[in-house]
């Protein structure tokens, strides 16, 4: 289980306002702050496991030592390693579980007004899984953010299944058995 994720943004005060919105429908806020606010932590739940770090701060980076080849005291590696040159990576996916379709729904709309840039409108995705519904959203950065849903339609619809239960026991009423208002079982004379 992954416990938190972290990411650097080149506009913290953007992304901040991007991500309290895009974030809201599914629970998120920030659950914590530090070095004067550079850091934030969104969480859903009691703590933080989603992390935004300005341009500024190094705390998504690692150590020093793995990453500049210096130990506590800044001096150079003595055993010999040579500094490997940062090369950048492509894009990153990020995908929020949602609890509902309506809560992938209202992530979508709340994502492309807070200025996100569609990239898949809420729906199912059958190549994936055939009950994978989720929508994708670039965020201001270029990240591909995702709220999804993996759960079937009755339940993860709005009516969910206790709604579902109520119509099909109205139905079976109405209609003198459900089976038989379906065809299921052939009517005996």
């Amino acid at each position: 289980m992954l416990h938190h994720i972290g990411i650097n943004v080149s506009d913290l005060k953007e992304s901040r306002e991007f991500y309290l919105a895009a974030l809201k429908p599914l629970g998120y806020k920030i659950k914590m702050s530090f070095l004067d606010g550079e850091v934030l932590g969104f969480g859903a739940g009691f703590a933080p496991d989603f992390w935004l770090a300005g341009p500024n701060t190094h705390v998504m980076e690692g150590s020093d030592k793995r990453h500049n080849n210096k130990d506590s005291t800044g001096d150079s590696s003595t055993d010999g390693s040579q500094t490997k040159p940062r090369v950048k990576t492509g894009p990153m996916h990020i995908a929020f579980a949602a609890k509902n379709r309506a809560q992938v729904r209202k992530f979508y709309e709340a994502a492309i007004a807070a200025g996100g840039t569609c990239n898949g409108p809420p729906g199912l995705r059958p190549e994936y899984v055939s009950i994978y519904y989720g929508a994708f959203v670039l965020d201001p950065e270029g990240r591909n953010i995702e709220a999804v849903c993996i759960k079937p339609g009755f339940i993860a619809e709005e009516w969910g299944l206790l709604g579902w239960s109520a119509a099909v026991l109205v139905l079976a009423a109405a209609g003198g058995g459900l089976g038989t208002w379906m065809g299921w079982i052939p009517q005996v004379l």
